[in-house]
C-alpha cells in the first residue's frame, strides 16, 4: 500500500458540534489514517492514502455544513 498523504478541505459553517460529527464520520473510512477538524480555520485535514473529497462532502452533508473546496497547500 502507498504512503498516506495530507489532504485539506475548506468547509463553511463549522461549529464544535458539527466538527465532531464530521470527525466521527470520517474516522470509519478505511483509506483515512487521521482526521483533524479546525473550527477556527474552517478546515478539515486528513492523512489518507488517496483523495477522499467525496467522503468529506458526504460528511459535510450529514453535519449540515457547506463544503467549499479542496485546498492545495
Amino acid at each position: 500500500m502507498s504512503r498516506a498523504k495530507p489532504f485539506y478541505y475548506l468547509v463553511d459553517g463549522l461549529t464544535d458540534e458539527n466538527a465532531h460529527i464530521i470527525r466521527k464520520g470520517l474516522d470509519v473510512i478505511a483509506d483515512i489514517k487521521e482526521v483533524q477538524v479546525s473550527v477556527g480555520r474552517s478546515m478539515v485535514e486528513t492523512l489518507a492514502f488517496r483523495d477522499v473529497e467525496d467522503q468529506v462532502r458526504l460528511a459535510c452533508d450529514v453535519a449540515n455544513v457547506h463544503f467549499r473546496s479542496r485546498a492545495r497547500l
